[in-house]
């Protein structure tokens, strides 16, 4: 394996982490929000609104990590 496939696999690695980090409290917050304090009952309104969110967020959260290793700071 040379450098440039270590560091690949090095942020793949970091980014899936990161992903179940951060998205896993934050599905059990929204699914909170959704069904217990909006009281929606619709699966298909809860499912769309949590994966824009989560998608947003994921978004970011690639974007950060790929800018930090282009800067070296990983």
């Amino acid at each position: 394996m040379n450098k440039t496939e270590k560091v690949a696999l090095r942020e793949a690695v970091i980014v899936v982490m990161m992903g179940a980090v951060i998205n896993f409290p934050l599905q059990t917050y929204l699914l909170w929000l959704t069904i217990d304090n909006w009281q929606w009952a619709d699966p298909i309104k809860i499912s769309i609104f949590v994966q824009l969110i989560i998608t947003v967020v994921a978004l970011i959260r690639v974007y950060a990590i790929r800018m930090r290793f282009q800067r070296g700071k990983f």
